[in-house]
């Protein structure tokens, strides 16, 4: 069965939903305020270099240094000579800022399409792992070789599969142009600055997820929906029809069953369908999985319990590494199987479940303390980064719902609401500290304009920072 992918939004927030199976396999969100700068080439200036770290510091005019490693230029680059304090250079972002590091970048700069991902001075070829046909792996090299100019080099996309000539020369052409603005632009602007802007949120999901098994892209915003298809006709229009509006009282993602699956995800513990269930911690310096068996004693073969218990806890883990979008090293310590051969089946699984994950993860196998190693490339800040802050009231070892998810969650309310078959206004009362965000965020008109329905508002003084209410107040009969 094919994905869907739910677009909805809130005031200035964005939540993206992928349903494979009629089971949520991925989510994210972003806030325009915060948008994200990856994959956005900049002009910037080399603050510091530090040899002791094998890393430079870069002013890319954002308030906070971009990090760039040594080992994010090619070793024989005659570049490492040009970083020097002062001198300007061009880097692309590769990971956004994550809580006190600043983002990180490279000056190995690729731009990506659809079909194929343009690499001005790599000199490299290569396919999309997800593409396994070797007739058909060596067809589109054949065509990129055919295409390629001078250093450039090329990866092909999933979505390159089957694709013709003419297909890959407009967008390979597309792609040199924008690099051939790039070079212009570092040849002209004052440092720093930013020189290319990566596609905004929407269009950027459309065109990553865009693979042929992709049914439908959902929407719950016409304006956002228009724009999409404004996207989608002038640069992909077999997608178009893939476009549809939820016109629909019920929310999409209550509709879909999303914010359901998304509480549970926020748990520590997760349960397996056999009844063990898994146990999520994570730390600073690392992620742990444990596996329980719970009440699973199904049989007498001890190990043939471990290993069911072990399969499905490998399926469920990549899906819940997923969605929590964590990151670094994870290691998981399985129940104990005595078998080799029991632990290449698990170890394998868990290599499949990953190669449908669009963030590489690395299965390393297992240590001789008898734990699985994994580590996963970091894309965007955890999933419960996103929707909490450290409580203040109990000095960061709890957290609270972060208030642009409350006002996220106030809108969505509002939106049913003012829907209901109930005769009456609504009455929305909140904290002080929602009450500032909302003026700081201009979202006054988006709450008031609620259509067919009264609105008044309260700031209530003594509700806690995340608080708030909205019921209907029946007219009283007269």
């Amino acid at each position: 069965m094919g994905r869907e992918l739910l677009i909805e939004k809130q005031g200035n927030e964005f939540r993206f939903a992928t349903i494979e199976d009629d089971s949520l396999v991925d989510f994210s969100l972003e806030r325009i305020d915060f948008g994200s700068i990856i994959g956005n080439v900049y002009l910037g200036r080399v603050e510091r270099v530090i040899k002791g770290i094998g890393a430079a510091f870069i002013d890319l005019g954002l308030g906070r240094s971009g990090f760039l490693p040594f080992s994010n230029i090619l070793d024989n680059d005659s570049r490492h000579n040009a970083l020097v304090e002062g001198a300007s250079v061009c880097v692309q972002v590769i990971r956004g800022e994550f809580r006190e590091k600043g983002p990180q970048v490279s000056m190995e700069i690729s731009l990506a399409g659809r079909f194929i991902v343009y690499e001005a001075t790599s000199n490299r070829l290569a396919v999309s792992r997800q593409i396994t046909n070797e007739a058909e792996r060596g067809r589109l090299l054949s065509l990129v070789k055919q295409l390629r100019q001078d250093n450039e080099g090329f990866v092909l996309r999933t979505a390159a599969e089957g694709e013709n000539f003419q297909t890959l020369e407009y967008e390979i052409n597309y792609y040199r142009n924008c690099w051939n603005e790039i070079l212009r632009k570092r040849d002209k602007e004052n440092t720093p600055a930013l020189i290319y802007e990566e596609l905004d949120i929407v269009k950027k999901t459309i065109r990553d997820h865009a693979q042929d098994d992709v049914l439908k892209f959902h929407f719950d915003d016409n304006s956002i929906f228009v724009e999409a298809k404004e996207f989608c006709d002038a640069k992909y229009p077999s997608l178009t029809t893939k476009l549809h509006l939820n016109i629909e009282s019920i929310a999409l993602f209550e509709k879909y069953g999303v914010d359901e699956e998304i509480e549970s995800v926020l748990k520590r513990d997760v349960p397996l369908p056999s009844g063990g269930a898994l146990v999520i911690e994570t730390t600073e310096a690392l992620t742990a999985i444990d596996v329980n068996s719970g009440r699973y004693i199904n049989g007498s073969d001890p190990e043939a319990n471990a290993s069911q218990i072990n399969n499905e806890a490998a399926t469920e883990l990549c899906r819940q590494i997923r969605l929590r979008n964590l990151s670094g090293l994870i290691v998981v310590d399985f129940i104990n199987m005595k078998t080799e051969k029991s632990w290449a089946r698990i170890l394998d699984k868990l290599r499949l479940e990953f190669s449908k994950d669009r963030v590489n993860c690395r299965v390393l196998g297992r240590t001789k303390g008898g734990v699985v190693e994994l580590i996963r490339r970091r894309s965007r800040v955890p999933l419960k980064d996103a929707l909490f802050v450290d409580c203040k009231e109990c000095n960061g070892e709890g957290v609270v719902w972060r208030i642009e998810t409350v006002i996220y969650e106030i809108l969505k309310t509002l939106k049913k609401e003012s829907v209901s078959d109930k005769t009456g206004r609504l009455v929305l009362n909140f904290s002080p500290e929602i009450s500032d965000t909302i003026k700081r965020n201009n979202y006054e008109d988006e709450i008031f304009s609620r259509p067919g329905r009264q609105l008044v508002s309260r700031v209530v003084q003594d509700f806690a920072p995340d608080e708030y209410e909205i019921y209907i107040q029946e007219e009283e009969i007269k």
